[in-house]
């Protein structure tokens, strides 16, 4: 069913894949720079907000309406301040093991190693029920902040067969930009997002009406 709404909307689509790409360009750019704080503060203020921008897109372009760059921008503006919460939520683990990974670790102990192997497990976590659920969330269906964390790791957890799949198609991703091109980063995202979309419809879906 993703497959056909790629195509049949695949216009769109390149539209939601430039808009996100044109927000990601700073941080992009920061990190080949060699600022990688800098780029994560940059994610957070503009990333964060365009991806719930692109999934409020995307999620009108789901349910079979023609969407539009209004509606980027729409989404992108009124809940920017919502998405900057949700984004520093998964920053913040992020950001931890990005300094464990950049600071002197010469004479790291066997402790040590394994408490910097966890807090990338852990950052890697949060960033996905972020990605995949919280967000979502905040740009389907208008959840509040707390609400949609709560849910996120309620929805992660109860539909583990979900949150791996669409986890395992994230790295599968990640391996095509990085062994293929770098270019795919311009579309990848995009038609990521509407795997993320239909995802939350139907688990929201399937809690709706479970008794």
């Amino acid at each position: 069913m993703t497959a056909m709404q790629l195509w049949e909307n695949l216009p769109q689509i390149l539209l939601g894949a430039f808009f996100f790409s044109v927000a990601s360009a700073p941080s992009f750019v920061l990190f080949v720079l060699g600022l990688p704080w800098l780029a994560l503060l940059c994610g957070i203020g503009l990333v964060s907000p365009a991806w719930v921008g692109l999934l409020a897109y995307e999620g009108v372009l789901a349910r079979g309406y023609t969407g539009s760059a209004s509606l980027l921008l729409f989404g992108f503006r009124h809940r920017w301040l919502d998405s900057l919460r949700l984004g520093a939520v998964g920053a913040f683990p992020l950001a931890t093991a990005l300094w464990f990974a950049l600071s002197p670790n010469d004479d790291l102990t066997p402790l040590a190693s394994s408490v910097w192997v966890l807090l990338i497990l852990l950052a890697c976590l949060i960033l996905v029920i972020v990605t995949i659920y919280a967000l979502p969330l905040l740009a389907l269906f208008d959840a509040p902040v707390t609400n949609a964390l709560q849910n996120s790791v309620i929805l992660s957890a109860r539909y583990v067969v979900n949150t791996l799949g669409l986890a395992a198609l994230a790295v599968l991703l990640a391996f095509g930009v990085i062994y293929l091109s770098l270019g795919l980063l311009l579309i990848l995202p995009a038609c990521f997002a509407l795997f993320v979309v239909n995802n939350c419809f139907l688990v929201v879906h399937a809690e709706s009406t479970t008794p």
